[in-house]
Order: structure tokens, then sequence, then C-alpha cells
């Protein structure tokens, strides 16, 4: 008896296997054919929409490290102003002194009946030009602070 169960089994079996392999009909094959395509488009077209998104959020990311960038730089380039001030007023005031030291030694070398005047004008020239000094640092460090 188990011959027979046994040769039922593998003839079953043959049979299972000999359908597998069976030629589909025209209309089966076309049917198969256009669900295969649509899903095929299906998904071209949810990766397409998937790549669309990812290449805007990356514009979006792009766009946001320029504008940060624009930020750093002008805060950068406020900072070189404003030093670029102090140093230029640094130099306006060490000139006004060297010239107020010239002038004190000319006016020491004119007669007594001048000298003070001489003095007076060399001091009110010193104050001038440092006077200048400091407006024109304060201009620069105003255009600097309109940068940021």
């Amino acid at each position: 008896m188990n011959k027979f169960v046994a040769s039922a089994v593998a003839v079953s079996i043959a049979f299972g296997l000999g359908a597998c392999h069976k030629q589909e009909s025209p209309e089966q094959t076309d049917k198969d054919v256009a669900e295969a395509q649509a899903n095929a488009t299906a998904d071209i077209n949810a990766a397409a929409s998937k790549a669309a998104a990812t290449t805007a959020e990356g514009q979006q990311e792009v766009q946001k490290a320029a504008i940060a960038a624009e930020a750093d730089v002008a805060k950068a380039q406020a900072g070189a102003m404003k030093d670029e001030a102090d140093a230029n007023y640094d130099v306006a005031i060490a000139k006004a002194d060297g010239e107020l030291k010239v002038a004190k030694q000319l006016c020491d070398g004119k007669p007594s009946a001048e000298q003070k005047s001489c003095n007076d004008a060399a001091d009110a020239a010193h104050d001038a030009a440092k006077a200048q000094a400091g407006a024109d640092r304060d201009a620069a460090k105003a255009d600097a602070a309109r940068l940021k």
C-alpha cells in the first residue's frame, strides 16, 4: 500500500509541475503585460517624484547655505572695515602728533613775542586733525555697521 501512495504522490507532483510550464492564453499574456507595464509606469512615476522632491530639498539647502554664507561674508567685511577704520585713525593721530612736535620746534625758533601765537596755531591744527581723524573713523564704522 505504501508503494501505491508513493506512486500517487509522484504522479501528482509530475502533473503539478507540468502545469507550471503551461503556455498562457494570448488574452492572459496581454493582461499580464498590461499589468506589468502599469506597475512599471507607477514605479517610474514614484521614483521620478521622489527624485524631484530630493532635488528641490537639495536646492533649498543650497539656498539656505548661500544666504548664511552671504551673512558671514558681510559680517567679516564689516569687521575688517571697522579694524581698518581704527588703524587709519591711529595713523592719522600719529601724523597729527608728529606734525605738532615739528610745529612746536619751529615755534621755539621764533622770537619770544611770536611763540605763543605760533604754539596756539599748532595746537589748533593738531586739535582739528584729531577731530577729522575721529570723524573719518566714525563714518567708516557707520558704513561697516550698515553691512551687517
